[in-house]
């Protein structure tokens, strides 16, 4: 017989093959007697535990049969005479400890009509608690080093502060940064923004809570409202099964800091404005309110005050992440942290790699003076490509790259431009100083009287009329062009 479907109850009907089928690939062994004990059934899995088959046993007296191979207890007369079920250990004669479970099923009279009994080997039920027991311990032992990674990534943020602008930043972040406040940090693309949020959450008060960072530009628009508030089971194609927690709720206790937060949908502005307001969300494809406690940090290099004006972004948002603006000002406007940076970078990346490499003076002014579009970002990269290239000791201006060269060409060659033009500039003052003077002393005949007219002091009026008038060729000259 197959398996049909049965109309009125709507249950699946299994035929007795199929039933064989299920039970024959049991991973337990599973017997079966009669009232009186006798086995009427026993499936394959008794030859792995019991070292019989399933023929060897049906038909036989279970009491006679157990004595036979060798196992005690005989578990299934124990069960008939206590009429009750029952869950006791037996030792076959493979060596095998199972633990086995009687259960007995009755007539209408009360009596037992068949005894099902259930065998599992006690070992594999203790190799799997124990290999549970390690997975737990592992895991356990896996996120206290997931805490210590993030504590010692966070202590190891560096904020170099050599230029006015950022001693008072940092002089901003310690005031703040206590506070339980939300943070809007303002720049350019690779000015340090995240290291400043990281910085932050270090020294505030959640110290001791998760820093979850997420960078609203990276993620497909389709995605990120998931990634944010979490989603249920079944909640879109491809999600799991149980769900998953969105960084709202992994945040809980901690930081969010939420980079590139302009990037973030016009639609999902309002949730995260609701969030923030109500420390409250519903996960995507859920119904039940959940809340989570974190901090608001959030960053952007756009011009969110443009995209209000655009209807690109929430004033309404912009208030609630705005309580406290910071800046960072671009690294061609921080030379005395660009110095300082170079410098640690250039020992950060020796101690990396294993190397002694130092800067020439040349090398380093031409860094310098370079604009660094990529801010500090840039400056890292380029520092560390220096150091892995290298082979000489000292880094030299030849080991720049083109656009380093090209840069110090251009600004040589302002340079001169400069010199020519200050050079013509200084001959047409000293020329005109020369007649002043000239014309002056012609005229007076004193050095008092050339600094009264002249409105300068009697000894500059001296040294002056030493220069131009230590003999009589200048008179002349002047008196010439005056007649």
């Amino acid at each position: 017989m197959k398996a049909y479907q049965n109309k009125d109850t709507n249950h699946c009907q299994l035929g007795k093959e199929t039933l064989l089928k299920i039970l024959d690939h049991s991973h337990d062994a599973i017997f079966a007697t009669d009232g009186n004990g006798v086995t009427i059934y026993a499936n394959r899995a008794c030859e792995k535990y019991y070292g019989i088959k399933p023929s060897d046993v049906i038909g036989k007296d279970s009491w006679q049969f157990m004595e036979n191979v060798g196992c005690y207890p005989p578990t299934a007369p124990i069960t008939l005479r206590s009429t009750r079920q029952n869950t006791l250990e037996q030792t076959t004669r493979t060596g095998a400890k199972m633990l086995v479970t009687n259960t007995p099923i009755y007539d209408a009279g009360g009596n037992i009509e068949l005894l099902v009994q259930n065998c599992r080997d006690v070992r594999e039920l203790e190799d799997t608690k124990r290999d549970l027991e390690q997975t737990k311990e592992l895991l356990a032992r896996m996120q206290d080093e997931v805490v210590v990674l993030r504590k010692k990534e966070l202590q190891n943020v560096k904020l170099v502060a050599n230029s006015s602008q950022m001693k008072d930043l940092m002089q901003l972040v310690e005031r703040v940064a206590p506070v339980d406040i939300n943070i809007l940090i303002l720049g350019e693309t690779g000015t340090g923004k995240s290291a400043l949020a990281k910085n932050i959450h270090r020294i505030s008060s959640r110290k001791d809570g998760p820093f979850i960072s997420i960078n609203c530009a990276a993620i497909p628009e389709e995605l990120i409202e998931s990634e944010l508030f979490g989603y249920m089971g079944g909640a879109f194609t491809g999600a799991l099964q149980k769900g998953k927690k969105g960084l709202l709720e992994l945040a809980d206790g901690g930081t969010l800091f939420l980079d590139e937060i302009a990037e973030l949908p016009l639609r999902l502005q309002g949730k995260i404005l609701e969030f923030i307001q109500e420390r409250r969300f519903i996960p995507v494809g859920g119904h039940q309110v959940r809340t989570a406690d974190c901090r608001i940090i959030s960053a952007t290099n756009r011009n969110i005050t443009e995209m209000i004006e655009n209807g690109t972004f929430r004033e309404d948002l912009y208030y609630r992440l705005n309580v406290i603006e910071m800046e960072l000002r671009p690294l061609r406007e921080r030379r005395e942290d660009t110095l300082a940076l170079i410098y640690y970078f250039l020992n950060q990346f020796n101690k990396k790699y294993k190397k002694e490499h130092r800067i020439s003076p040349e090398c380093r002014d031409i860094l310098l003076d370079y604009v660094w579009p990529g801010n500090i970002r840039e400056l890292e990269n380029m520092m560390e490509r220096l150091v892995v290239v290298v082979e000489d000791s000292v880094i030299h201006v030849g080991h720049l790259p083109k656009v380093f060269s090209e840069a110090f060409s251009k600004k040589i060659k302002l340079i001169e431009e400069n010199e020519v033009r200050l050079s013509q500039l200084d001959r047409a003052v000293a020329q005109l100083e020369r007649n002043m003077v000239v014309e002056a002393f012609r005229k007076y005949g004193s050095s008092r009287k050339v600094a009264h007219a002249l409105k300068i002091s009697q000894s500059r009026a001296h040294r002056l009329i030493e220069k131009y008038c230590n003999n009589g060729d200048a008179i002349a000259d002047s008196q010439e062009r005056s007649d």
